[in-house]
């Protein structure tokens, strides 16, 4: 019940923010819906094809802008990191260092309240921010895919799309939880400032890692961003690997939000 409590009061305090935030991504999303069209994409297809490899890695192996799936994978999803990812690292890793350093944790952990039920209602405000997010840029998506004349519905994969959206909930919420577990023993801009370093890090191997020499390339398998790869499902609607790279990010937010309790009720915080 605490747990529950502790997050709503954490909701309230937010919600109003949340949803203009949320519809300010809908209204995006629905905007990039606007610009498809087929005939205007093919020669810019063929352009981007000439660009050099680390380019066409940046948004996935496979290019295809006159596909709606194409389309939607090089301008939004190679991209959510930057678009959501920003937001939730600075919220994430800010949120229990400011508390300690505000002393406003004095009062909260002086009440009888369980820390880890504190970096829980913390953590779960985040996730639910997340996907009050995915769900209005999903909805603008839809929006957009029913009224813009240049889009056929009967052409899109819709069980594929709302996987990818599924998918973009799941690895922003690993984008969380690395941001969290660092701010459970850092100081505010610290705890910014790794978590920073650390993303930047995991894009770097994620996305660009056949550019590095054999024998380290096996770093891929520590980035998240390796296990967010959506162009083979959007272009090619292959599902080799998708649930297994769902359950995977799953299983490293579940492991760092652990790391994260741990952490914290070692941490000595007088009260």
């Amino acid at each position: 019940m605490k747990l529950i409590q502790t997050t709503i009061k954490e909701l309230r305090f937010n919600i109003k923010a949340i949803l203009i935030l949320a519809l300010c991504f809908g209204l995006f999303f629905l905007a990039f819906m606007a610009m498809f069209d087929p005939t205007l994409f093919e020669d810019m297809e063929a352009l981007l094809a000439s660009y050099p490899e680390a380019i066409v890695q940046m948004v996935g192996d496979y290019v295809a802008l006159t596909t709606f799936g194409g389309f939607l994978n090089v301008y939004l999803f190679s991209m959510t990191w930057f678009y959501f990812g920003f937001y939730f690292i600075i919220k994430a890793a800010q949120d229990i260092p400011k508390e300690i350093e505000d002393k406003t944790i004095d009062i909260i952990l002086s009440k009888p309240i369980k820390r880890w039920k504190f970096v829980i209602g913390k953590y779960v405000k985040h996730v639910i921010t997340a996907f009050i997010l995915v769900v209005f840029s999903i909805l603008g998506v839809l929006i957009g895919v029913f009224s813009f004349p240049n889009i056929n519905p009967s052409e899109i994969y819709f069980t594929e799309l709302y996987t990818v959206f599924l998918w973009l909930f799941v690895f922003l919420v690993a984008l969380i939880s690395t941001s969290l577990f660092f701010s459970t023993f850092l100081r505010p801009r610290r705890a910014l400032t790794f978590s920073f370093a650390i993303i930047i890090f995991f894009y770097i191997v994620g996305i660009f890692w056949e550019a590095f020499p054999e024998a380290i390339q096996g770093m891929k398998f520590a980035s998240v961003f390796y296990y967010f790869e959506t162009s083979n499902l959007l272009v090619n609607h292959v599902w080799d690997n998708v649930l297994l790279n769902i359950l995977i990010l799953t299983g490293y937010s579940a492991c760092m939000v652990g790391l994260s309790v741990f952490i914290f009720n070692k941490r000595d915080i007088p009260v």
